[in-house]
């Protein structure tokens, strides 16, 4: 039984046949009152009038009670059904009808009962000796004036066989009425419930079936605009971003492989050519230097890769500090001159005179960085790339600019997706493993900023733009205890960009 109430659909139909049986049954009683009810109240009028009838007939002539009409009517006036009547005085029975149906022992205790305390007894209901129901009503009516007054009961009985005949018939027919009404109500609940519920299933069933090699199946199943409806409809939401997930859990997979082993077989490569024959040390040197490169790509990918987890579990927690952002503006580019002379590129960087930015300054550096070196490898020689820093409003813009091609119009919206290049073929000789902007991106979120690719002209460079939050002076004066606060001012100044 317990076992069964585990079940959703029995659950919901047992509740619901709850509320139906109880509404049936107030029903029940309702039609069964607003019908016998008024017959009842029909007999007992009868009773009183018939009562009074006979009570006013009455008469004291000569210190004694008599009834003058002498023969009590055998009928009701009221319903014409047969009627007994009984009259008692205090010397015992007076008068009464002819039929009998309750015993003499019964009329007389009636009779004692109202004439001792000059009141009535009733209705009653009570059997007469056929077993048959009877009402009963019984009442002293007095009679002359005192000293001399007297006292005369009359008692009034009516048969109820016929009143207890429709109870019962309108009883029974209630009770298996109700009873066809609760089974019919039940039986149409479960089927209503079990189909309501079948989308429910079927998506139970969907979900027991996909693996994770079929998460581009879909419920198919017709189903309302209802609350199963949305379900359904958010369970293949479900699934099409599990497949999503999947999709590049695997791509990443593949990618990552692909970027560990090409610097592993470089290397193997390089190790055979070496060993094939004896070589010169100058030789021997060229080979350590190629498999060193390699090794420092691989260190820079595992140490992406495990920046890029810790960001992904939520642990990537920067240890913020105030940093000077000019200072901090002026020593990045300063790092990146050499590299971009090199190129023949020119590395201008430009911001505000002062200001202070809550940042970690390793991971803020390793974005600059990031960024100054993306655009490098992508501008032309005799180029130009610029790092610019102002202040916007309660933010903190660092932009870098360059004049390259740009970042392609297919890979724009997945630029900061891991392992994206614009140029694929051209990304690993690069040096690049396209985890640069990627990780750049999740240091942005763990500082509450966000990194984005600011809209371009086709073939007019790459602007890339973090906004990370303004610090406000008095959190700034606690971090610098000896700073005096009126010389971070100039941080609630704009700071001008190219």
């Amino acid at each position: 039984m317990v076992s069964a109430f585990r079940s959703t659909r029995a659950r919901l139909v047992f509740v619901q046949v709850a509320i139906l049986a109880i509404a049936t049954a107030v029903t029940a009683v309702a039609i069964f009152e607003l019908v016998t009810v008024p017959s009842s109240n029909q007999a007992d009028q009868a009773l009183y009038d018939q009562w009074s009838a006979v009570a006013n007939g009455l008469d004291l002539q000569g210190g004694r009670v008599v009834y003058p009409a002498g023969r009590l009517p055998q009928t009701s006036a009221t319903t014409q059904e047969p009627v007994e009547i009984d009259v008692f005085t205090e010397s015992g029975l007076l008068v009464q009808t002819e039929k009998q149906s309750l015993s003499p022992a019964y009329l007389s205790q009636q009779a004692a009962t109202v004439l001792h305390s000059g009141g009535r007894v009733g209705p009653l209901q009570t059997r007469d000796a056929s077993g048959g129901g009877r009402r009963v009503y019984a009442a002293a009516q007095p009679l002359g004036d005192p000293p001399n007054q007297q006292q005369a009961a009359v008692i009034v009985s009516l048969s109820t066989v016929d009143l207890d005949a429709l109870r019962q018939r309108l009883l029974v027919s209630l009770v298996v009425g109700s009873g066809l009404v609760i089974a019919s109500g039940g039986v149409l609940a479960w089927l209503l419930v079990g189909r309501t519920l079948r989308p429910v299933r079927a998506i139970a069933a969907a979900a027991r079936d996909i693996g994770d090699q079929e998460l581009h199946r879909r419920v198919t199943v017709q189903a309302a605009p209802d609350e199963v409806g949305e379900l359904k409809a958010t369970f293949n939401e479900m699934l099409a971003r599990l497949e999503k997930s999947f999709q590049s859990l695997r791509q990443f997979t593949a990618d990552a492989s692909h970027e560990l082993r090409s610097p592993l077989t470089l290397m193997r490569t390089e190790v055979d050519v070496a060993l094939t024959r004896l070589r010169t040390p100058t030789e021997y040197q060229r080979v350590l230097q190629r498999v060193q490169r390699e090794l420092e790509h691989l260190g820079r990918v595992a140490d992406q890769l495990l920046l890029l987890a810790q960001a992904d579990a939520g642990h990537l927690l920067p240890n913020r500090v105030a940093l000077d952002v000019p200072d901090l503006t002026e020593e990045v580019a300063a790092r990146w001159r050499g590299t971009a002379g090199g190129r023949g590129i020119d590395l201008r960087a430009h911001a505000p005179d002062s200001g202070l930015v809550l940042a970690d300054p390793d991971l803020l550096r390793r974005v600059l960085d990031n960024l100054l070196d993306n655009a490098l490898r992508h501008s032309p020689e005799t180029g130009q790339v610029n790092l610019s820093v102002a202040r916007r409003g309660q933010e903190w813009w660092f932009e870098v600019a360059d004049q390259g091609t740009g970042v392609p119009v297919g890979i724009r919206d997945r630029i900061f997706e891991r392992f994206t290049r614009a140029d694929s073929a051209r990304g690993r000789r690069s040096g690049g493993a396209g985890l640069g902007l990627a990780l750049s991106a999740a240091v942005a979120r763990a500082h509450n900023g966000t990194l984005e690719l600011v809209d371009e002209a086709a073939g007019r460079g790459a602007t890339f733009r973090l906004r990370l939050p303004a610090p406000r002076l008095e959190n700034v004066s606690k971090r610098l205890p000896g700073k005096d606060p009126a010389s971070v001012n100039g941080a609630g100044q704009e700071g001008a960009a190219p």
